[in-house]
């Protein structure tokens, strides 16, 4: 009985909420984002989403939405709750901080996610709770890798330069190294320079296999000990097949000359991450034993 008590909202005055939430926020970000809406059609393209290697922020984005579908009961249950008046300032804030984030095509969608999401917070309090840490784990996956290229590019970089150049000496290839700058001649005496960046170093992988790990505890979590080392396994894992592709693709220069390498650069990485990835779910299974259901957030 008390928790019936608890839910104050109609079935028709959730609907209502519902709507309002959504025109409101149809609104915001027509008038504030119209950059996203102009562009939303091409992002979609898949011209757009591999050729500008953006298969990873979709793809991540493509299975919060398909769990928040299935977690949608939980978040209607959540949704009827009534909710206390701090979460219409709270929400309107994240509204004007996505408004007055610098516009960047690289977190365009987030930025209007965001808006969406401040909107939903006014209006359903804590019926948001799943998908604000669903729009962080999205967030997470365009920010990581920003971050590494504002920061710490140098570093990172090194964490693939050093293991390819110690590879190519012991293997006696010839080459020149300049910083992160890659001299070397094909079998047939093509000149190829590559910039081996921090990009290369995978922290767009690395965010995504962070971001998947993350949904896969929330799905099926592991106890703390075992998930920790799951963890480090899975990220030096993902570090050493981004390291395999660097080497994979300079040998392939060395062979094949400039054209197969950037060829090979282009398709390497929707081949060996989710094989790498598939092997690393099989073994999640197996420590988790038989899948269960979504499982409820308290």
């Amino acid at each position: 009985m008390a928790k019936q008590e608890e839910k104050a909202l109609s079935n028709t005055e959730l609907l209502v909420k519902m709507a309002s939430w959504a025109v409101i926020s149809l609104v915001i970000s027509l008038i504030f984002f119209p950059e996203f809406w102009e562009s939303l059609g091409t992002m979609l393209t898949l011209n757009f989403i591999f050729g500008q290697h953006q298969a990873a922020p979709w793809g991540v984005l493509g299975l919060c939405v398909l769990w928040l579908w299935l977690m949608s009961k939980q978040i209607k249950r959540d949704m009827e709750l009534k909710s206390g008046l701090i979460f219409i300032p709270l929400g309107l804030g994240l509204v004007v901080a996505a408004i007055f984030l610098p516009s960047s095509h690289d977190y365009l969608v987030f930025q209007v996610l965001l808006a969406f999401l401040g909107g939903f917070i006014a209006f359903f309090g804590k019926g948001a709770r799943i998908p604000a840490i669903l729009l962080g784990i999205y967030g997470f996956v365009i920010a990581f890798p920003l971050a590494v290229a504002r920061f710490v590019e140098l570093p990172y970089s090194a964490t693939a330069i050093k293991p390819l150049l110690w590879l190519l000496t012991a293997l006696n290839y010839a080459f020149h190294n300049e910083g992160q700058l890659l001299h070397f001649s094909s079998n047939s005496g093509e000149p190829i320079s590559v910039a081996i960046t921090g990009a290369c170093a995978g922290p767009t992988t690395t965010a995504v296999f962070l971001a998947i790990f993350a949904l896969m505890m929330l799905d099926m979590p592991l106890p703390p000990r075992k998930a920790f080392w799951l963890l480090l396994f899975g990220v030096i894992g993902t570090w050493l097949q981004n390291i395999i592709r660097v080497i994979i693709l300079v040998l392939i220069g060395y062979q094949w000359g400039k054209e197969a390498l950037f060829t090979a650069h282009f398709w390497s990485i929707y081949i060996l991450f989710p094989s790498w990835y598939l092997l690393f779910v099989y073994v999640y299974f197996r420590q988790v034993g038989k899948p269960r259901q979504v499982r409820v957030i308290k």
